[in-house]
């Protein structure tokens, strides 16, 4: 029986994706597993560190070929220092390596589909003669438009993000169409950047997150003075949300208790130091186990004020069985329904609120974790989300 060969695809990210830890990360690895069901990848990655150049990578089955390129955080922070005077986005000139620049022109010869991942990885594929597909993630540009809008554009790292935003949403309209598909992962993003009924709108679908059930075991376990937030602290907008959180609504919660405010993700040493300013923050940065660490609390909190795309969280404290409350920006993207399956909270008030009431009612607390459990359940499998996304590529490689 003659055996036909996959066709190729070459995968190229920012950073190394093992290990798989939430985020930008656990997006692209599960995109990529789904890809090797029926084609062959070859991973193209850039490294920050030494360690990330020599880590061992898992035998799961997903990269056939894995290239790995080192770009140290010195020749980064030159990129941004040497694109400042230009119309190139820091986003992108962070990331630009001619090494690695070589490498995808080499690979992409011999492969029959180039898949970037994020916007800052655009630029290597852009102008290849090859099928190309642009995994976008997020309007990043939408991202830095709402930080202008708070306290955080003040001073010369507000007038970097005002520079950046309008740099960066020009470069993200202009880049993809240049592809033959774009991915977004909310029609808040899409509808951000792209005018309805053009070219470049219609040939960009939005794909949103998934959640590993089988991993994150649901339990509804409350048992302490405690609310969680689980996320990447080295994320700007998931410090602002924590620290917002415990700037402006644990020092209300703690009017009525002694609550605790849990922040659970790897997190710069004076990051932690802000935040353990606060009494009744503890911070745990990276952990072995998040299940352990987040179980037993009243609720998950997502406090983002800045975000773009779906939050990775939500579906994480709905999978392990936390009531969730978040601001109206963190349920974009989510059709959960709120009051059944998901609280919304804009005013720290209304966190407060929220909280007490979870505490307070436990039969009420119980019915909307269920609620939620059943709402990722039927509309957050990563097979199922990603569907029109390995249609998609299967449709491109078929032409």
């Amino acid at each position: 029986m003659i055996q036909i060969a996959k066709k190729k695809i070459l995968v190229l990210t920012p950073r190394f994706p093992y290990p798989v830890i939430g985020g930008d990360r656990l997006r692209i690895f599960e995109l990529c597993k789904e890809l090797a069901k029926n084609y062959s990848l070859t991973l193209v990655s850039l490294c920050e560190t030494k360690d990330e150049m020599t880590l061992d990578i898992p035998d799961d089955g997903v990269f056939s070929n894995v290239h790995r390129v080192f770009l140290p955080k010195y020749r980064s922070y030159l990129n941004c220092v040497f694109a400042l005077p230009s119309k190139t986005p820091l986003q992108v000139a962070y990331y630009k390596s001619h090494e690695f620049s070589k490498v995808v022109n080499r690979l992409s010869k011999n492969h029959d589909l180039v898949l970037p991942h994020l916007i800052r990885m655009a630029d290597y594929a852009k102008d290849l003669p090859n099928k190309k597909v642009l995994e976008m993630t997020d309007a990043i540009s939408m991202n830095y438009s709402r930080v202008c809008e708070t306290k955080n554009n003040a001073g010369i790292k507000g007038l970097i993000y005002k520079l950046e935003k309008e740099r960066l949403n020009r470069y993200e309209k202009q880049t993809a169409e240049k592809f033959d598909c774009n991915v977004l992962v909310s029609k808040f993003d899409k509808d951000f950047l792209f005018t309805p009924k053009t070219d470049v709108y219609n040939k960009t679908l939005v794909c949103s997150n998934g959640v590993d059930i089988s991993k994150l075991t649901y339990e509804f376990t409350p048992n302490k003075k405690e609310v969680v937030f689980i996320g990447n602290m080295f994320s700007a907008q998931n410090f602002d949300a924590a620290m917002w959180f415990a700037k402006e609504c644990l020092p209300l919660l703690r009017q009525n208790g002694d609550y605790t405010f849990k922040v659970i993700g790897r997190i710069k040493p004076d990051d932690e130091i802000k935040l353990n300013r606060h009494e009744g923050v503890v911070v745990t940065g990276a952990v072995d186990c998040i299940i352990s660490h987040a179980r037993g609390s009243i609720a998950g909190i997502c406090s983002v004020r800045l975000a773009a795309g779906v939050q990775n969280k939500i579906l994480e404290y709905m999978a392990l069985g936390l009531p969730t409350i978040t601001t109206s920006t963190g349920l974009e993207g989510l059709e959960s329904i709120p009051d059944k399956d998901i609280l919304v909270a804009d005013l720290p008030q209304d966190f407060v609120q929220s909280i007490l009431r979870l505490e307070n009612d436990v039969n009420y607390a119980e019915n909307l974790s269920a609620n939620a459990l059943q709402y990722v359940q039927e509309h957050h499998s990563w097979t199922g989300k990603l569907a029109p996304f390995t249609a998609k590529i299967n449709q491109i490689l078929s032409n």
